[in-house]
């Protein structure tokens, strides 16, 4: 392997032979290079602290691993601090030099890529992030810092990011091979920075030394960036592609879970709808079974989520074993399924098959070596008895199965009119949220978000509350799934995004901070949203810049395919639109990089358990964050300790209880400066 820089920008004055080029090249290696042994020991004594998966299966391969390591480091850090000594003596080679510190580089690309073929398999989920989120750090680093040398950069990241990127490709699974795509991409942008940083190192070089083999070098850097425009088109076409692909992937999860395979709850509750028509018609009864999982809490909690997918992947199995094929069965959320049949007799049939499902799902579940025991809870509901519609019955088996739960699990219910209470609260609900808007019984609040190194309110977040003077302050998780499923979420959406506008319009100040408005995935559905939020804007004066929107990431796993053409056309506004509650949903890490998002906000959840537990995950998603170069929002901050370990971590900015709690409008001016004031008193 040729490390020369030959295949570079190598001008030089007409006194100055190739040698002296070589040793400019040399010098900027060994500068740049100073902090690198230190930095890849550090990373690769984190990698080997964040698996306890390896350290228990392969403690010695592990130890030799991070051995190796250590003694690369010792070598290269020796080199490094006698460069000076050598560089005094008369002469000295600067190609020399240059396959000194290329052999130093290329040792520890070795030691990093033998990591994923050692220990791929033995890795959980959370192991398998670390290990694709750690060399994608370092790999992105190397074009700055190898920057004068393309070859040993892109060596460098290849040695990364391949072999890893390649494991997980072949290895079985949709996340696993989405991430081996996002590892072969971001390769090819390590590609593409390293020849962007090459090309400005090569020109300071010949800045500083301007040479008389000008035309040559523009032939040679012709050559080169023809080769670069082909290698470009072949990754454009490979990435044309892989892009055909994910979309097929979309398309199948527009129906299917895609851990089980199962229909998903939108598909489930079309075809239920179709065949409660054909039921009407032909005077028969559907059963609806909602089932929910017991103790598989406990799976996830003891032998991690992998088994947990294991042990969902079996029940799917027995429950396809004991249901008619022409049956409908959903997995519905977590560990919670939806199974709806036509039967003649409810209470003969519909108890027989929720017995049978309740004896298989309880058999025990072998995971390698060991044995898990799941229970379920089963509540039944039959139409046309307990409801007309496919929500209302699905409901009301939910009901029936939450009484179960409570009877004390491992039951099965049939719902009853002693549970109507709860269906009825909903049903009034429901009908009280059409008229909240034209009764001013909706007002909006406003939360700053602050920025650490502005130190100022950079925008707000509209959260929206609602007073029914039939029930009191309703929080918004219960009325806003009401309102999505009932399609009054258009309407409320429009009013939210319309007030927002409007109060923004009149904060006052020379840089007024922005307005955040949260998106649902009924409103992206609607396929009204880019109309709403231009209506919005005309009507506030409201610069489009000054409005933010959020989504969840349950968005981009729903069957919408307007999602991505919709958030696309609306960043075209000047739009920001940041992915809320980040890592609760559809996470991936492939998808980052091609989502049109600006920000992402790490979910209250990792927050709480930051000074404790979830450090780490943090740490995990401000590093994948900067590499895709998104902004972050650490949301739910409550205290100043929280606030400073987020800011040592490198969090840019925070919301949440300790800078200010939400505000009516007229305080938001009061809000803005408690919040800036809490921010003063971080160190």
């Amino acid at each position: 392997m040729s490390t020369r820089p030959s295949d570079s920008l190598t001008t030089e004055e007409p006194s100055l032979d190739a040698d002296t080029v070589e040793r400019d090249v040399a010098d900027l290696l060994y500068q740049n290079g100073v902090g690198v042994p230190a930095l890849t020991l550090v990373a690769a004594a984190f990698m080997v602290a964040v698996m306890p998966s390896v350290r228990e299966h392969s403690p010695l391969a592990l130890g030799a691993w991070l051995g190796v390591q250590l003694l690369i480091a010792a070598v290269r850090a020796i080199d490094i601090a006698q460069r000076a000594a050598r560089r005094r003596v008369p002469g000295w080679s600067g190609h020399a030099e240059i396959v000194r510190f290329g052999a130093g580089v290329v040792a520890t690309a070795a030691a990093w890529a033998a990591f994923p073929l050692l220990f791929f398999h033995q890795l959980d989920p959370t192991e398998l992030a670390t290990m694709a989120i750690i060399p994608c750090a370092l790999a992105g680093g190397s074009a700055a810092i190898l920057g004068a040398s393309p070859v040993l950069a892109i060596v460098f990241g290849a040695a990364m990011l391949l072999p890893g990127s390649l494991m997980f490709l072949f290895t079985p699974g949709g996340q696993n091979e989405l991430l081996g795509i996002g590892g072969v991409l971001f390769f090819g942008f390590v590609v593409l920075s390293t020849g962007v940083t090459h090309r400005g190192t090569m020109a300071a070089i010949a800045t500083m030394r301007a040479n008389q083999r000008l035309q040559a070098a523009l032939r040679e850097t012709l050559d080169s960036l023809e080769e670069r425009i082909d290698e470009r088109t072949a990754d454009l076409e490979f990435e044309i592609r892989e892009r055909e692909k994910y979309g097929m992937e979309l398309a199948r999860l527009a129906m299917h879970d895609p851990l089980t395979g199962l229909y998903n709850r939108d598909t489930l509750t079309r075809k239920l709808f179709d065949e409660l028509a054909e039921a009407q018609a032909a005077g028969e009864k559907i059963a609806v079974l909602f089932l929910d999982l017991d103790r598989f809490k406990d799976v996830n909690d003891l032998h991690g989520h992998h088994a947990g997918d294991q042990v969902l992947r079996e029940i799917v199995k027995r429950l396809r074993a004991n249901v008619p094929h022409d049956s409908m069965l959903a997995r519905w959320g977590g560990d919670e399924f939806v199974f709806a049949q036509r039967v003649s007799a409810y209470a003969i049939e519909g108890q027989e098959i929720g017995e049978r499902l309740r004896r298989s799902i309880s058999a025990p579940i072998a995971i390698g070596s060991k044995t898990v025991i799941v229970d379920v809870t089963i509540g039944v509901a039959v139409y046309p008895e307990h409801g007309e519609s496919a929500g209302d019955l699905i409901q009301a088996a939910d009901i029936a199965m939450y009484a179960a739960k409570q009877a004390g699990r491992g039951r099965i219910r049939t719902f009853d009119r002693t549970m109507a209470s709860v269906l009825d609260r909903r049903h009034h609900l429901e009908r009280a949220l059409r008229d909240a808007i034209p009764r001013n019984e909706l007002w909006l609040e406003y939360q700053p978000v602050v920025d650490v190194d502005a130190r100022r309110c950079t925008s707000l977040e509209a959260l929206l509350r609602w007073d029914s003077p039939g029930f009191g302050v309703v929080a918004p998780a219960e009325f806003i799934p009401i309102a999505e499923r009932t399609g009054e979420i258009g309407a409320i959406g429009r009013w939210v995004l319309e007030q927002a506008c409007l109060a923004a319009a009149n904060w006052s100040g020379s840089a007024p901070p922005a307005v955040s408005v949260n998106v649902s995935v009924a409103q992206i559905a609607a396929g009204t949203l880019l109309d709403d939020v231009r209506a919005a804007l005309a009507q506030s004066g409201l610069p489009a810049s000054r409005l933010h929107l959020e989504v969840t990431e349950t968005l981009f796993a729903s069957e919408h395919a307007q999602t991505v053409p919709t958030l696309t056309a609306l960043r075209a506004l000047g739009i920001r639109i940041s992915l809320d509650d980040f890592g609760t949903g559809f996470s991936s890490l492939s998808y980052l990089g091609s989502l049109p998002i600006d920000a992402i906000k790490i979910d209250k959840s990792f927050i709480a358990g930051v000074e404790v537990r979830s450090r780490a995950i943090v740490e995990a998603i401000q590093s994948l964050a900067r590499a895709f170069g998104l902004d972050v929002v650490a949301e739910g901050v409550e205290t100043a300790e929280q606030a400073a370990l987020l800011a040592s971590i490198g969090v840019p900015a925070f919301q949440g209880y300790f800078f200010a709690r939400p505000a009516p409008p007229e305080s938001v001016p009061a809000a803005t400066r408690e919040a800036v004031e809490a921010m003063a008193t971080l160190r």
